[in-house]
């Protein structure tokens, strides 16, 4: 009897229990995975963070590197056209040297023939005159043509020092640019790697430009189209003016006739083959692709309803959607046509680059 109510006793203390220890199990399971998803939750924030901090490090590096290689190229450029002008110079002068040479040569024929035939002897002094007269001249016409000749060897010796000096400079300058060109390479790279996000999110956005780009007729309508921020009363675009976004020569101002005698509602920059494009300042690319009769074409959308665009470029680093900032390069010019047309909207209005920018 003892036996069975024992028996029974633990039969029910088990049942009683059981659903209460079978809970708080449970609610430890939930308890476990609520602080796993708090821990996996602050480590993602904490690689958002991080990747936030290394893409804008990669940014502020692409503006120093750029400027760089910018000013590096432009740097090439000018030496390589100095080295081209002395080449010049010295063939001219090579040239000169040759009729210089035939001239000391015909002088020198002629005093032979004056000394080797001499009429000093003649019965009349009007022939020993004469003689004289021809010796005299030939030995003028011989001394002036070694002085030019001596002249022409000093110039051509200088323009050998100076161009030897620029060659110089020139192969100090290409380690250099290789070295800097390499760097700006990896970082684009990097970058790239960066936006792989933002390329999956833009993929209706790019058929929307398309489209976009058919139907648009000119520049404007392209530009209006793509958008822009919102305006302000605030109309400036930058505490200071900025600097444009390739390096060049100003060919067409604002409000000047271009070869078809239509007014310019942009700046044409002439640059040269290949030239690094940077952004001309802190905004948001809006569009990147091909647009009829301008080869390559950036548009970005900058504060206070801004938009710049920027054409005939041969390649593009950029895609819609990125955010970039002042400097940080976005494309190169086209080697075959490398005359930018940069145009600055506020709304439907063209606004003159001289208010924004310095020239280049």
């Amino acid at each position: 009897m003892l036996k069975t109510k024992t028996a029974l006793y633990g039969i029910v203390l088990c049942c009683g229990i059981t659903p209460s220890f079978a809970a708080n199990t449970e609610l430890a399971k939930i308890q476990n995975q609520i602080k796993q998803t708090e821990i996996q939750n602050k480590k993602i924030e904490q690689q958002l963070k991080t990747s936030t901090k290394d893409v804008e490090q990669t940014k502020k590096q692409l503006v120093k590197t750029a400027d760089r290689v910018s000013s590096l190229e432009e740097q090439r450029g000018a030496l390589i056209k100095r080295i081209a002008e002395l080449d010049k110079q010295r063939n001219i002068i090579n040239a000169e040297l040759t009729k210089s040479y035939d001239g000391i040569a015909d002088a020198t024929a002629s005093m032979l023939f004056i000394a080797s035939n001499p009429n000093f002897d003649s019965q009349t002094m009007h022939d020993y005159v004469l003689t004289s007269v021809l010796l005299a001249s030939a030995s003028d016409k011989f001394d002036e043509q070694i002085t030019d000749a001596t002249q022409k060897l000093k110039e051509l010796d200088k323009i050998h020092d100076e161009r030897t000096i620029e060659k110089e400079k020139l192969d100090r300058s290409t380690k250099k640019y290789t070295n800097e060109k390499n760097e700006l390479d990896k970082l684009l790279k990097t970058r790239s790697a960066q936006n792989e996000k933002l390329k999956s999110q833009q993929i209706a956005l790019q058929d929307k430009l398309k489209k976009l780009s058919a139907k648009a007729k000119n520049i404007s309508e392209l530009s209006a189209g793509v958008g822009s921020s919102e305006m302000s009363s605030d109309a400036k675009f930058s505490k200071r003016k900025l600097n444009v976004p390739v390096r060049g020569r100003l060919v067409v101002r604002y409000g000047e006739k271009t070869a078809l005698g239509l007014k310019s509602d942009g700046w044409r920059i002439h640059t040269r083959g290949d030239a690094l494009v940077m952004a001309p300042a802190d905004g948001v690319i809006k569009f990147a692709d091909s647009f009829r009769g301008f080869g390559k074409v950036v548009i970005m959308s900058h504060k206070n309803g801004y938009n710049t665009v920027m054409t005939n470029m041969g390649s593009i680093d950029a895609i819609v959607g990125q955010e970039v900032l002042a400097g940080e390069p976005i494309g190169r010019m086209n080697e075959n046509k490398p005359e930018m047309y940069l145009e600055v909207r506020r709304g439907n209005k063209s606004i003159d680059p001289g208010r924004l920018f310095n020239e280049p």
